[in-house]
């Protein structure tokens, strides 16, 4: 399926492709030890948890071709436990130096390009992965029934409050930059001129803008032409809960005003 979903983008006129390995969706589960219990060659040690990872990546560039760029989305922590250093285990998600192992073992197999560092678990702790408010309340209207009444009984739990700085996910990404030679890219608070040039600075080749490019699409165009301007983004996080309606910021369209809160 990823290989077929490959060629379809590139038939229909992509030039690059993002592998998603993190957030603790299907290949981040393989990797975490914490969710991967089988007991087959994909499961147990990291170089079995890593294997579906590997053998995605390999059959995604056979089905592209050389021409195509190919980076990985790798998570750098899960969110659960410590982040390292230290031995992952059972009880903790996937931590810094199994990621900087994996790292190691992607470059070495030769199939991608770059790797985008991220970190965070849609399952498990999603607001390690975007830091700022915690749309708790928002959140649980988004659902009905069972998942509405657990939201908002759970929402401390579940939805974490991580205070944001501006390339928070900086701390982290430097022990993989330093574990591998391949471009990375930076994400997690790019909002403006100066946390580019930290990127640059850093060693890191590229950025990628998420929060920051739903309330203003242009924001490239602005710092083009205004390098001292800034992101709007609040980093209310409500954008959160559209993801199952229509993804957007809700302060932009108008639907919430000031800072979202």
């Amino acid at each position: 399926k990823f290989a077929e979903s490959a060629r379809l983008a590139v038939d229909s006129g992509f030039d690059a492709l993002e592998i998603h390995c993190g957030h603790n969706y299907l290949i981040s589960s393989f990797l975490s030890p914490l969710l991967n219990r089988r007991r087959d060659a994909y499961g147990g040690p990291l170089v079995n948890r890593a294997r579906l990872a590997r053998e995605v990546l390999e059959t995604v560039r056979e089905a592209v071709g050389p021409g195509v760029a190919i980076w990985a989305k790798l998570n750098m922590f899960d969110g659960v436990g410590t982040p390292g250093p230290g031995r992952s285990s059972s009880l903790s998600g996937f931590n810094i130096d199994e990621a900087c192992q994996v790292a190691q073992w992607l470059e070495s197999d030769g199939f991608i390009d770059a790797i985008e560092p991220t970190a965070g678990s849609s399952l498990l702790n999603p607001m390690y992965l975007f830091h700022g408010q915690a749309p708790r309340k928002q959140f649980a209207q988004a659902f009905h029934g069972v998942m509405k009444l657990g939201l908002q009984a759970g929402g401390p739990i579940f939805l974490k409050q991580y205070q944001y700085t501006d390339a928070y996910l900086l701390p982290l990404a430097r022990e993989l930059r330093k574990a591998v030679d391949l471009p990375l890219i930076l994400l997690g608070g790019i909002t403006g001129v100066d946390s580019m040039k930290l990127a640059l600075a850093e060693g890191f080749q590229f950025m990628a803008m998420g929060r920051a490019l739903l309330r203003e699409p242009d924001l490239p165009l602005i710092l083009q032409n205004d390098p001292t301007a800034h992101s709007q983004c609040t980093h209310c996080n409500l954008c959160m809960p559209t993801i199952y309606t229509s993804t957007r910021c809700p302060i932009r369209t108008g639907e919430v005003t000031g800072s979202g809160w």
